[in-house]
């Protein structure tokens, strides 16, 4: 897939093994082959596409384009009653009603962007590859980058250095009366260890994790995640970010692929069926017992509270209990699911590959229909007079109605 391969390109070579097959691809596997990256080059200035290369995509601002709303977009959301959404080489655009044009936005980057999430109709930050993060302040008019990934690394190396030397102080201090504490600390040591020597191998060779979502859980607090493991935290608006990978139990280093919050947790999923849960904002993390063992790529809490998590082979759960338990809808079509959202008749809406888009209804009855495109679809929002917006491989795509979208089928609950 499209943001697998590029990931992949830019691995050191003696980087963590990982298994990259269709069990462990990265959030939303939307890009179905490189051909994708060759036909946006179509839409946009032949200087940007010719001459921007490795990470000089992280500095160069993103060209305007006429078929901009066209890109390959990944994400899409609201900031007040303007809607935003981000995608490839750096494209970010608005609309502040549904008869208006898209407008792009003014952004000092070119990089893909995977996520966008905002506090407030002004406030909002956006990430991406190359460990970039920007934020805006104007309901996403212009941008401003506030992390990129060479900045990145040098927090994880001094995060880790740090690390390394208070666990290395604890494990001196080790009288061999309590053998399960020593061994939980010599774990611990371990992975600090090796994920010092990735950001040792990083600083010489340049950025390889890009971010994959990001969650604003107020104009302060700031969470985003992505490739091998990583998680970095802003208390402050995003002025400052702090590495929080040790923080949440993954010592194989699989991908987190989204988040979502209620009023009491923050949600995160990721690669082999990974959910972990917060209660304070994202300091601590505890592990639940997982549905499924399959890649999650999206997270989504409802009107009603429930947590929806979906993801690789068209696997849907839901949990009416915060994550302590899960109920299943099996999707008939068996493509991975990339995001939901509430829908405005009850019950939620979501978008997958190969042009799926579904509706699970308030009895958990689903409606599973195929958009005629048959494109990968990654997101979507639901707008006021009840139409969708949809983003993904093609950019995007306006559904008047539900019903609207051909080939309808429908299962049941299980």
């Amino acid at each position: 897939m499209y943001r697998e391969l590029e990931i992949c390109n830019y691995l050191p070579n003696n980087y963590k093994t990982q298994n990259y097959q269709e069990g462990s691809m990265i959030k939303a596997t939307a890009y179905a082959g490189a051909f994708v990256g060759a036909a946006m080059h179509a839409l946009l200035p032949a200087a940007q596409a010719d001459t921007v290369t490795d990470y000089e995509v992280i500095y160069a601002p993103a060209m305007q384009a006429t078929k901009a709303p066209k890109t390959v977009l990944t994400e899409i959301t609201y900031a007040g009653d303007r809607t935003i959404a981000v995608g490839d080489y750096g494209v970010i655009i608005f609309r502040d009603s549904n008869d208006q044009p898209w407008q792009q936005a003014e952004v000092p980057t070119s990089v893909l962007f995977t996520s966008v999430d905002f506090a407030d109709a002004n406030q909002g930050w956006a990430v991406g590859h190359h460990g970039v993060i920007a934020a805006t302040t104007d309901g996403g008019k212009t941008w401003q980058r506030q992390l990129d990934g060479f900045e990145y690394i040098q927090l994880q190396k001094t995060h880790f250095e740090n690390l390394v030397a208070e666990l290395t102080a604890q494990q001196d201090e080790f009288d061999g009366s309590d053998p399960d504490a020593e061994e939980a600390l010599y774990v611990a040591l371990d992975n600090a260890a090796f994920a010092l020597d990735m950001a040792l191998v990083a600083e010489e060779e340049g950025p390889t994790k890009p971010f994959l979502d990001v969650r604003v859980l107020s104009s302060q607090v700031i969470l985003a995640v992505g490739a091998y493991g990583s998680l970095i935290r802003s208390t402050d608006g995003g002025a400052s970010w702090h590495i929080q990978d040790n923080y949440v139990e993954n010592p194989d280093g699989f991908h987190f692929n989204a988040l979502a919050a209620d009023n009491d947790y923050v949600y995160l999923a990721g690669e082999s069926g990974q959910v972990f849960r917060s209660a304070d904002q994202g300091s601590t993390w505890e592990t639940l017992d997982s549905p499924y063992y399959g890649s999650f790529f999206g997270l989504h809490v409802d009107a009603q509270g429930n947590l929806w998590i979906v993801g690789l082979r068209g696997n849907i759960f839901m949990s009416a209990d915060q994550g302590e338990s899960f109920s299943q809808i099996k999707l008939e079509d068996t493509v991975n699911i990339n995001a939901v959202v509430d829908a405005a008749a009850g019950g939620v809406y979501l978008v997958g590959n190969a042009g799926v888009i579904g509706w699970v209804n308030q009895q958990g009855d689903i409606e599973n229909m195929t958009h005629a495109s048959g494109a990968a679809l990654t997101d979507l929002i639901t707008n006021k007079d009840g139409s969708l917006t949809v983003v993904g491989q093609r950019g995007v795509i306006e559904i008047p109605q539900f019903s609207s979208i051909q080939q309808t089928t429908t299962t049941k609950e299980q």
